[in-house]
């Protein structure tokens, strides 16, 4: 079911308060939207208009404590918003009070929604504020990308778009400018930039920020996610929802799969000059004074931009990794701005970034952007819209299409580069130590000096990402494997670098997996463990300013964060450190997809990037090291980097050949560590419900998984299987931990056939007992505890702590009606350095394949 409640303030008791008429059209109109079966097809659409706080509070707390997990909640407010002094949000009702000191105690906190969402069952909310400084709603709110293991999952998770920053007003004209673009991006449909029929959050909130940019340039919309995975739908386009609005959307044969492209949008209406108006949602003195100051100064925003008058700008689609998306983020509003400068005050074009797998991409530009050569994977629907630009982690991404991209892959240029760095905290250094930072030893020589121990008994330690997961590990693994003669042996690779690197990473629970999750819980730990006490970490430079900067990372880390002093990174270059290059690659598909003002558009954003001066600086303030351009701030010894690299002395700047990075790679494999995994199957009755495909029950489901999961152990790995339940006949050991052979298997899908849920779910200790038995046995594997249940604890029991788990990975596989978000487990797995994933029957195959790839040592 599809519940939405809006809520309109527009008269206020407090006479400090404006009254905003234009709430009444915005709650009218996103009311008519919703409710049309054509466009929001929600069953029930709540208005509340003027009402008192106590009214809004429990109507917000039916709203979220209501709602199933196969529900959509969405909440709109249109009000006053108004921060404390402490820069906590509010929203005024019809009977709050102005007086910063009242505003907890008379207006809606935006903590309160929050600790209802995280409350509700419901798997996928959406709330959009339009009220002055909504975007402080993301203060708190822990937001979390999507994961590697989580990619292909679909339609989960809570998202939150503002009309504004946290430091900005709202406006209206007759009707909030935000709710309005909402409006109309929904009901004509051109908010569905990638044509599948579909308007989700990711493109509701870029269709706006477009649009507001564009007419007023003082506000900008913002979009937080926690637990995203997936696309959310708001809103189809008009006639092309199907009946089961669950189906995959498939066109007619013969007919495009997308609308026309961006520089052939639907022309937005002739809506009244947004130059002048005022901002909406703020008391009445701020405001005069506000607009005194404007009208006095003449004020622009930022762009330059005219506020009326400008034709809708070209869109190019570039695709970015997820680890470089927040800095060429902060590269493409950069570009925007420039543009708008030398075009009249009018962006001549926009830059919508997204996310991406170098995986995914080359897949993708294989099979032609469809589903031809790639049947389980659609990638206008799974990746993204067909990309004009590629800004891959590195050029080896590229290489690796090998020919492949032939036709589609026109043009490949580097735009800059960054060096592969140890980035050692401040407080681990004594004067000698810094006295190495300038390339006077090679990497094999400088890891030596960071694990070997020193006065105080131990090392520095160093932390990694997973070279599966990461071009910066895969380029730095090669270099660690190096000696004279070559790539070392895996028995040496495992003496020499990976015990060391595996002891690291357990003790401080730092996550198998990319570079945001390592740098995440570096920043965690920085904050929580005793003063220059965090291992040093492999890294790019470009990475180590950012941190050290304090810039959001990704993941579980989309706030601004200053790390102690003792905490900031200092680079050290090793003098045979690689160089990871960044290129702009121009893509090239049918007129019907990419028109030519797109092209024109996007070669225009690639020489702005390798040619002019505003492009290079825009580079170098996102920490990239811009071909032919002198190198000042950031990239200075005040963020920890040495501005002079490479030193004046000769060496080759370059990435080490793919094939070289391949050698190396399956050298890691034999020296990584094995796993010994245990799955946890939950066997209670209520996994006898039918899954989400409903041909097959959640147990069902489960078996199908774990079986073919089996198939990717390593010959050194060790795996065992546990069934819990209170009933008697559920509750047992299937599979001791042990060794792969073909007789375990066949003994593995064997007990599983025979055991029937039934029982209730002896979850906690099912969890103490699954710890023991992983900390048994000889040797250092990786040891990890999968979890897959759909219900909660009824042992009565308390949680365990995650000190009771030390040494253990727990990840948990949260099926039917449990949810990740909030919970115990939640807290436990990222506390151990696993996870929880919210799963259903189309993703529970694939979160386990990537689980164990990144857990197992893998199969020959």
């Amino acid at each position: 079911m599809r519940h939405a409640l809006i809520i309109a303030n527009g008269v206020y008791a407090d006479e400090e308060f404006d009254d905003l008429p234009g709430t009444v059209r915005d709650a009218d109109s996103l009311r008519a939207v919703l409710k049309d079966p054509e466009i929001g097809a929600f069953d029930t659409v709540t208005v509340l208009r003027n009402r008192p706080i106590r009214d809004i509070g429990l109507a917000i707390a039916k709203h979220f404590g209501d709602g199933r997990p196969e529900d959509v909640l969405l909440l709109h407010i249109s009000a006053h918003g108004k921060k404390d002094d402490e820069g906590r949000l509010f929203f005024a009702a019809s009977d709050s009070s102005s007086q910063t000191g009242e505003l907890r105690y008379t207006a809606l906190s935006a903590d309160h929604v929050q600790h209802e969402m995280a409350r509700s069952l419901a798997r996928q909310i959406i709330v959009l504020l339009d009220c002055c400084y909504s975007g402080a709603f993301a203060r708190g709110l822990r937001s979390r990308g999507v994961p590697d293991l989580a990619e292909p999952f679909r339609g989960r998770g809570h998202v939150v778009i503002t009309a504004c920053t946290s430091n900005e007003f709202s406006h209206e004209d007759g009707q909030g400018v935000f709710t309005r673009a909402v409006v109309e991006g929904l009901r004509t449909g051109a908010a569905d930039s990638n044509g599948d029929g579909v308007v989700d959050t990711e493109e509701l909130h870029h269709y706006a920020a477009r649009v507001l940019r564009t007419a007023e340039h003082r506000q900008r919309p913002t979009l937080s996610a926690y637990r995203r995975e997936g696309m959310i739908a708001v809103g189809w386009v008009p006639g092309r929802r199907p009946a089961d609005q669950d189906r995959p959307i498939v066109p007619p044969a013969g007919r495009p799969t997308r609308r026309p492209p961006p520089d052939r949008l639907v022309p937005l209406p002739d809506w009244p000059p947004l130059h002048g108006a005022l901002p909406r949602r703020v008391v009445l003195p701020l405001l005069a004074v506000w607009a005194l100051l404007v009208g006095s100064t003449g004020h622009a925003d930022p762009t330059g931009a005219a506020s009326t008058g400008c034709h809708q700008p070209t869109e190019v689609r570039v695709a970015t990794s997820v680890v470089g998306h927040l800095p060429y983020q902060e590269v493409a509003d950069a570009f925007e701005r420039w543009s708008a400068r030398h075009n009249g005050g009018c962006p001549s074009a926009r830059i919508y970034l997204f996310p991406a797998a170098d995986d995914d991409l080359r897949a993708g530009i294989r099979a032609g952007w469809g589903s031809a050569g790639e049947p389980d994977h659609r990638f206008l629907r799974d990746v993204g819209p067909h990309p004009d630009l590629w800004l891959p982690e590195s050029a080896s991404e590229l290489d690796r299409l090998d020919g492949a991209g032939a036709g589609v892959v026109t043009e490949v240029q580097t735009v800059a580069w960054s060096p592969l760095v140890l980035g050692v905290p401040t407080g681990r250094l004594a004067g000698a130590d810094a006295d190495h930072r300038a390339m006077t030893m090679a990497w094999p020589e400088l890891f030596r000096r960071a694990v070997r121990p020193g006065p105080d008994g131990d090392g520095w330690g160093v932390v990694r990402a997973d070279p599966k997961s990461s071009a910066v590990s895969r380029l730095a693994t090669h270099a660690l494997y190096l000696d004279r003669e070559g790539l070392i042996p895996a028995s040496q690779a495992r003496q020499r670098v990976e015990q060391f690197l595996d002891r690291t990473l357990d003790a401080g629970s730092y996550p198998i997996g990319d570079d945001i999750g390592v740098l995440c819980r570096q920043r965690v730990l920085a904050a929580t463990a005793p003063a220059g006490r965090t291992p040093a970490v492999i890294l790019t430079e470009q990475s180590l300013v950012r941190y050290n900067q304090g810039l959001p990372i990704g993941a579980g880390c989309t706030t601004r964060h200053v790390p102690p002093r003792a905490e900031r990174l200092q680079a050290f270059y090793p003098a045979d450190a690689p160089v990871l290059f960044s290129p702009v690659a121009r893509l090239r598909w049918p007129d019907a997809v990419q028109g030519e003002r797109v092209r024109a558009a996007a070669a225009t954003f690639v020489h702005w990037l390798a040619s002019e001066d505003d492009g290079k600086e825009a580079l170098l303030r996102a920490g990239l090291r811009p071909a032919g351009h002198d190198i000042g701030a950031p990239v200075d010894n005040t963020n920890g980097a040495l501005r002079e690299w490479p030193f004046g002395l000769p060496r080759q700047l370059r990435e080490a050949p793919v094939a070289d990075q391949d050698r190396a790679q399956h050298i890691h494999r034999d020296a990584h560590r094995p796993g010994r995994v245990l799955v946890a199957l939950d066997a209670s009755g209520s996994m006898r419900s039918p899954s989400e495909d409903r041909r097959r029950t959640r147990f069902e489901v489960a078996v199908d998984g774990v079986g073919r999961s089996v198939e990717q152990m390593g010959r050194r790995d060790e795996f065992g299987l546990v069934t819990f339940s209170t009933a008697a006949g559920n509750s047992r050991q299937l599979v001791s931990i042990g060794h792969p052979s073909v007789v375990r298997t066949a003994d593995l899908r064997a007990a599983l056939q025979r055991v029937r849920p039934s029982g209730d779910t002896p979850l906690y200790r099912t969890l103490r007992q699954g710890v023991t038995q992983l900390r048994a046995g000889d040797g250092d594997p990786l040891r990890a505890l999968v979890v897959l249940t759909d219900g909660q604890d009824t042992s009565g029991q308390p949680a365990p702590p995650v000190a009771a788990l030390a040494g253990v990975r727990l990840y948990v596989l949260a099926v039917g009606d449990l949810a990740c978000a909030g919970s115990p487990l939640d807290r436990l797995a990222r506390g151990t350095g696993g996870d929880c994933y919210d799963t259903r029957a189309d993703s529970i195959d694939d979160v386990l394949s990537r689980l164990f790839a990144a857990l197992w040592e893998g199969a020959d």
